[in-house]
């Protein structure tokens, strides 16, 4: 066996050439390095870190790529133990609500388990006594309901991601928010967490409105019609709204895609929602942080959103009518 750059003699375990230094398996590393970036590409990560592992056995241990693999092998593995440690505790804080709530745990009763965070229940208590003062309890409770499950869909994505999220934490009068700790997602996991919010969202929207339409019930028109709306505020892509997040992964074309959408969607309802997001999309055409490869399942995302949000904002408008 000897070295394909300068033909010297090789021992078989040999990771690089005493005499030239070059990798013996350089192809192989190549290989894994491609494998283990598009993993990370589609937030794959756990594949990611096994790829790595692979190519830190056929690295010497005082090479910079070795440090530099394991430390993000290192950082990876923080991430799941953070996440284990994250979903262990959201299971144990449910033990002190009674046997009733641990079964439909169980039984995957995904949207209850932030209702066993204390900090989630005060102030989503807090925002309610806000929502109630302003627009009467029935709304108040609705509104909470609505954006808690908008907030879920988040932490449902990125608890697919392997990642940890905190539960949801509420902000009197201004909605809720969660946390992602100490994780950059990259453009295409970053994508579906931010819309999965909004897609939850929708889900909530869409089942007030069978609600309205099955018992005649206007207020729950009225929480069909205001869950649409604030979710399509959050499609509008600027700053650290959803729409932000999931306009990320999109190409320059696909961003022009959304934005006639958006604009043809304006001018067919007239909702206000939809001509703030086609104005922030001419935007973001132009801050040249669009990505080289298409998502197509990200853009189809976001154009099912826009349509199907303004399906429910004007099948409640009239819930909403003053007479």
């Amino acid at each position: 066996m000897t070295c394909s750059g300068c033909e010297s003699p090789l021992d078989e375990h040999s990771l690089s050439c005493p005499e030239c230094r070059r990798l013996v398996h350089a192809a192989k590393l190549d290989s894994l390095s491609q494998q283990a970036r598009a993993a990370w590409r589609l937030g794959k990560f756990a594949e990611e870190r096994d790829l790595w592992k692979q190519a830190l056995a056929l690295l010497p241990g005082d090479t910079v790529q070795h440090r530099s693999i394991q430390s993000r092998v290192e950082e990876l593995d923080r991430q799941f133990e953070a996440a284990h440690h994250a979903q262990s505790g959201w299971k144990k804080a449910s033990v002190g609500f009674g046997p009733a709530v641990a079964v439909l745990l169980t039984k995957g009763k995904f949207l209850l388990l932030g209702l066993t965070k204390l900090g989630t229940l005060l102030t989503m208590l807090a925002s309610m006594g806000v929502y109630w003062a302003m627009y009467g309890w029935a709304l108040a409770l609705g509104l909470i309901l609505s954006i808690y499950i908008h907030e879920m869909g988040h932490v449902a994505a990125i608890r697919r991601y392997g990642l940890a999220a905190s539960a949801p934490m509420f902000i009197p009068g201004l909605g809720a928010f969660i946390q992602l700790r100490g994780v950059r997602l990259p453009p295409i996991p970053d994508a579906r967490v931010g819309l999965a919010g909004p897609i939850y969202g929708l889900g909530a929207a869409i089942a007030a409105f069978g609600l309205y339409r099955v018992t005649g019930l206007k207020i729950c028109g009225v929480i069909a019609n205001f869950g649409a709306v604030i979710n399509l505020f959050n499609l509008i892509p600027v700053w650290q709204l959803d729409g932000s997040r999931g306009i990320h992964s999109l190409t320059r074309y696909q961003r022009g895609i959304v934005l006639a959408a958006a604009g043809v969607l304006w001018m067919l309802t007239s909702i206000p929602m939809l001509l703030l997001i086609a104005l922030a999309g001419a935007y973001r055409m132009f801050t040249k942080d669009w990505q080289d490869e298409p998502d197509n399942t990200g853009l189809g995302q976001f154009l099912l959103l826009l349509v199907a949000l303004s399906v429910v904002v004007m099948s409640s408008n009239s819930a909403t009518a003053v007479r």
